[in-house]
């Protein structure tokens, strides 16, 4: 683990807040953690990312299909998200989004109970989300340098 050091600046007294710029994955987590509580809640700092902004918009869609464009971040939250609410709903993407593999986390989804099936290329998006009858499994194991 690597150690940060935090030093206070001679003459800045006691100051109260740093404003640090948000990080699109955090707020992409944040996002997908307020639609499973239900929405509504106040979050601040989000990110001003496109992925960010294509997260929220998607969220909010109840269309049967929704395009992540080339938001990698956002195909997977949302194929998760979408498997574990047992939304029947397509995830699909730019042409290059279509080349990038989904399989790893398509196969632990499905190990756990959800059932995702590929609209094109097997391991790779689109994919449409069917639902996810009971929990099949309670432990995955996934890598995570991926």
């Amino acid at each position: 683990m690597e150690t940060i050091l935090i030093r206070k600046l001679p003459g800045v007294a006691n100051p109260t807040a740093v404003d640090l710029p948000a990080s699109k994955s955090e707020s992409n987590r944040a996002l997908v953690i307020d639609a499973l509580c239900g929405g509504g809640s106040e979050l601040f700092n989000l990110s001003e990312a496109r992925d960010t902004q294509i997260m929220h918009k998607l969220l909010m869609d109840d269309s049967q299909e929704v395009n992540a464009r080339d938001a990698g971040t956002t195909m997977r939250f949302l194929t998760a998200y979408f498997a574990i609410t047992s939304q029947k709903r397509i995830i699909t993407g730019t042409e290059r989004m279509k080349e990038r593999p989904i399989g790893i986390l398509v196969d632990a989804l499905r190990f756990i109970g959800a059932e995702i099936v590929y609209k094109e290329k097997d391991g790779f998006p689109p994919v449409e989300t069917r639902g996810f009858s009971k929990q099949e499994n309670s432990n995955i194991t996934i890598r995570g340098d991926i």
